[in-house]
């Protein structure tokens, strides 16, 4: 799917999908219902890890995910040029290289902070807080929340533009 192309609700409905919270060191992850009414926290997986790949097979397997968002940072272009988007670039190429699914690219600006601070409105306690990964995971079912919304508010998602 060409980046500048739009997710209509046709494309996804009835459909469970995976959203990924990427990260140079952790991937979080989080699952939606086919209904799109909730999603769910899942995971972190260790993105150096030489069983990533298979990891996240494994989830998209267990979880039967048919599609997938991935956040990407949107804003200033020095932000869009960082090495970090460089390697979120390379995750999305492989990606659709290892998964039939359609992967989604979508608008993830923000969203590590208001998990942070969700967490913290939940009364979640500093030190669990900052556990490592703990945010990672809230953070994609924000991701994929946010997708899901403007996708039923509106019927259609226009995709980020990674610049591949």
């Amino acid at each position: 799917m060409a980046a500048d192309e739009v997710v209509t609700l046709e494309q996804v409905r009835g459909k469970r999908l995976l959203g990924l919270d990427f990260g140079v060191r952790r991937v979080g992850w989080a699952v939606c219902d086919e209904l799109h009414l909730s999603v769910t926290p899942g995971g972190v997986l260790a993105y150096g890890s030489p069983q990533f790949w298979q990891a996240l097979e494994q989830t998209v397997k267990t979880e039967r995910v048919e599609g997938i968002v991935v956040g990407m940072p949107v804003g200033a272009e020095s932000v869009r040029t960082s090495s970090v988007v460089e390697q979120l670039r390379e995750f999305v190429q492989q990606l659709r290289q290892r998964f039939p699914q359609p992967v989604y690219v979508y608008d993830e600006t923000g969203s590590t902070r208001r998990a942070q601070e969700a967490l913290r409105l939940l009364g979640i306690p500093r030190k669990r807080r900052q556990q490592k990964g703990y945010t990672d995971r809230i953070a994609a079912a924000l991701i994929l929340w946010d997708f899901l919304q403007e996708l039923h508010a509106w019927g259609v998602v226009r995709q980020e533009d990674l610049g591949l």
